[in-house]
């Protein structure tokens, strides 16, 4: 069980960039408040304590940072064609961005904050749960099915709800079946390269701890090392 002061830590800091977008959307906080007061401070404090004090849960973190980034590029390989070829949807990561910065559109600003904090942001929330329930046993069917799961209910669910309520002229993108669709595909292809990452990272794990124990009982040294350690027979010469 992971240290429950850093474990929270980690929860809070990779659930922050997802939740301030509903807080933007709502009024209720800006994303460039949240980013300047909170979450740079925040990123800071955490990197100090990993520096000074490396636990086995960073690595779990690093790991689910990497794949959420990747999940985020198998999305996005199903969107942005699905925005700019058949322009079914449109792109409202520049207005993310503007919300960021404090201006009115910034693509750049928006898809750092998309790959490097929603996408890494649920990477790492979703790993270091995993961790905690044990899904190191499961089969690799059943560790997708969470990860997919987890990325519908809440997230994508989260998204269409925050969309659904939003005030006049603050909802992301207009609501309608081909959104809908789109939106639950993508979310459904980050859920699925998600649950392989995670599933690949968990056979990683298993395996490193047999091969560590054997390094440290001796096990693994070349036999004809172990071999000079025993005794051996003298043989008798004979004129």
């Amino acid at each position: 069980m992971p240290n429950p002061v850093r474990f929270g830590l980690y929860l809070v800091l990779a659930s922050t960039p997802l939740l301030a977008i509903s807080g933007e959307v709502f009024g209720i906080v800006s994303l460039r408040a949240v980013s300047t007061l909170f979450l740079f401070p925040l990123l800071g404090i955490l990197a100090v304590v990993v520096i000074v004090k490396p636990a086995g849960i960073d690595r779990t973190a690093l790991a689910g940072f990497a794949w959420g980034v990747a999940a985020c590029a198998g999305y996005d390989l199903f969107r942005l064609p699905n925005v700019y070829v058949f322009h079914l949807w449109g792109d409202f990561f520049g207005r993310i961005g503007g919300w960021a910065t404090g201006t009115s559109s910034n693509y750049l600003t928006g898809y750092l904050w998309r790959y490097l904090g929603d996408g890494a942001g649920i990477g790492v929330v979703v790993f270091l749960q995993a961790a905690v329930i044990g899904v190191s046993s499961w089969p690799r069917r059943r560790v997708v099915g969470y990860t997919v799961a987890f990325a519908v209910c809440p997230v994508w669910a989260g998204l269409v709800l925050t969309d659904w309520l939003a005030p006049a002229g603050r909802a992301l993108f207009p609501l309608n079946a081909t959104t809908l669709a789109l939106s639950l595909a993508g979310h459904l292809i980050y859920g699925a390269i998600l649950g392989y990452g995670l599933w690949a990272w968990q056979n990683h794990t298993r395996r490193d701890v047999p091969r560590a124990a054997e390094i440290s009982s001796g096990a693994s040294l070349p036999s004809r090392l172990a071999e000079t350690t025993r005794p051996t027979t003298p043989v008798s010469l004979t004129q």
